[in-house]
This record gives C-alpha cells, sequence and structure tokens, in this order.
C-alpha cells in the first residue's frame, strides 16, 4: 500500500510539474476516423510508448490497450502503463494506449435500448440507448483496423471500461470474445434493462469455453447503510440494484470455473464507485501480467 500511495505522489507531481511554465508532459495525441457504420467522425487519444521513435523504432511493436470514457479515464491509466512499464519497474510490458471518446456514451456503451434507465434516472428518454452493437461493429470493422496500420501494435489487446463502459466491456467479453484478449471490467452497470446482459452473462458462463481469454472484475462499495456483502444480496429496493447486480456477476464468474477463463475479482470496501477504476486497474496489470511482461 506504501508503494501505491508513492506512486499516486509521482504522478501529482508529473501533472504538477506539466502545469508549470516552461514544462510540458505528453501523455498522447489526439487522433480521429472517420466512420462509415457510425455516420460521423469519431475522435480518440492515442499514446505510443517514447521507445516507437528513434533507430530501433522499426523493431518495436507493443500491447494495445483500448479503454472506453477517455476524456475521464486516458490521463490516469496511461500514466500507471507508464510507470509500471519502466526499466526499473517492469510489472507490465510498455502498450499503446487508445482511449475511445463518446459523443453520445448511453449511445454507445449500451446494449439494449430502454426509455428510461431505473434505478437512476426514472424521468426523461433516452431516445438514443442501444447502440453498442453498431459501436462494437465500429470497433471491430474500422478503428482496431485502423489502429493495426497506423501504429506499431502486437496483437494482444486489451480492453478497459467502467460503469456503462464496464457493460459494454460485458457486452463485448459475452458476443465478440475473441475481439480482445484481456478485460478490465470496472463497477459494470449490470443493472441494464433488468440485468438482461447479466443473465446472458450467465448462460455464456455456464455453456462456452473462454479459454486464451482474462477477465478481472472491480467492485466498488456502493452499500447502504446497515447493509454488508450478504444482507445486500437479500435486498429488493432499487438503490441496492447496482450492487446486486456486479456482486451477482462476480457469483457468476466464481461458480463456474470449468470455462477455463482466467479470472479475478476483487471488492474494494474503501472505495466508491467513481474511485474504484484507478485503484483496481492496477491491480488489475498486476493479475494480467503476473508472470511478467507479454
Amino acid at each position: 500500500m506504501n508503494q501505491f500511495i508513492l506512486f499516486l505522489l509521482g504522478v501529482l507531481v508529473c501533472f504538477h510539474s506539466a502545469a508549470q511554465p516552461g514544462n510540458q508532459t505528453v501523455l498522447g495525441h489526439p487522433d480521429s476516423l472517420r466512420s462509415t457504420i457510425l455516420k460521423e467522425n469519431r475522435k480518440f487519444y492515442v499514446h505510443v510508448p517514447a521507445g516507437a521513435s528513434g533507430p530501433a523504432a522499426a523493431a518495436q511493436r507493443y500491447p494495445v490497450v483500448y479503454l472506453f470514457d477517455a476524456d475521464a479515464q486516458f490521463a490516469a491509466a496511461t500514466s500507471m502503463i507508464q510507470h509500471l512499464s519502466t526499466h526499473y519497474n517492469t510489472l507490465c510490458p510498455e502498450m499503446i494506449v487508445v482511449g475511445l471518446l463518446h459523443p453520445d456514451r448511453r449511445k454507445d456503451l449500451t446494449p439494449t435500448h430502454v426509455a428510461t434507465d431505473p434505478p437512476f434516472s426514472t424521468a426523461g428518454a433516452n431516445k438514443t440507448t442501444g447502440g453498442g452493437e453498431q459501436f462494437i461493429a465500429f470497433l471491430e470493422q474500422e478503428l482496431l483496423p485502423y489502429i493495426d496500420a497506423h501504429y506499431p501494435t502486437q496483437p494482444r489487446k486489451l480492453l478497459i471500461g467502467h460503469s456503462l463502459g464496464g457493460l459494454a466491456v460485458m457486452q463485448i467479453f459475452v458476443h465478440h470474445t475473441r475481439l480482445f484478449d484481456s478485460y478490465i471490467c470496472l463497477d459494470p452497470s449490470m443493472w441494464w434493462d433488468h440485468q438482461a446482459l447479466l443473465k446472458e452473462t450467465k448462460r455464456a458462463l455456464e455453456t462456452r469455453r473462454f479459454s486464451g481469454t482474462s477477465l478481472y472484475l472491480g467492485i466498488a462499495n456502493t452499500l447502504e447503510k446497515g447493509l454488508d456483502l450478504t444482507t445486500v444480496l437479500a435486498d429488493t429496493t432499487a438503490a441496492t440494484l447496482h450492487m446486486r447486480s456486479v456482486l451477482t456477476l462476480q457469483r457468476y464468474f466464481e461458480h463456474n470455473p470449468q470455462n477455463g477463463l482466467t479470472y479475478r475479482g476483487k471488492y474494494y470496501p474503501d472505495d466508491s464507485h467513481m474511485s474504484v477504476p484507478f485503484i483496481a486497474e492496477y491491480d488489475a496489470l498486476r493479475f494480467l501480467f503476473s508472470a511478467g511482461p507479454k
């Protein structure tokens, strides 16, 4: 834990230095792609390791991390990967990081259309929800080939998503498993549309094989006062639906070791829904690269 605190302080110092006159820290650059599938221009951020330039650049190839909600997640994830892949701390390999921006995140990151999305937004219509499969088609047919064509990539691909982004991670894991090798799913919104994807996940984990695929599940503490991890599962109120859904997802993973998935899940009692991504990504990278950089 002390090492993790020191790392956080290091990141803060890095960003503080970048804000001073005459100093600049560049984590990545913007790029864009005209999508015929989505019928619009889609913007994203790309971080390429420093080793990709210079005399040995032609021989360097890197795994690629794709992450949703880049406006909130890109800087922290990229800083962490840079820190953990240095020559004195090679917990994971150097990696290209691609951060996706979402003009309409409820369209991109939801698997089905719903008019409202209780328990968190019972008023007003969400007319554009349910664009997940179209967004995944954009990833598979346009974005991933574009990144492979324009950047020095290796075949290995990882995907990170939080909240609705975690829901989209699960949609891809269940229905397009081979699109990525490793999945980092952070406090996903499995309550969406009466837990429809949660039910599909249960069937998939029970009946299919996931050999060669790995997944890390990070669970935040969203317990209501007076409840614990046991009693919350017996609760039936809307206020606990999110956590009940994520804990049920964890149970489905744990109860199906026969499917060959390399899995680990962890509950973070000291972290909220919004604070859990950073520390869970750290633990996920340790898990996914536990045998050293690949």
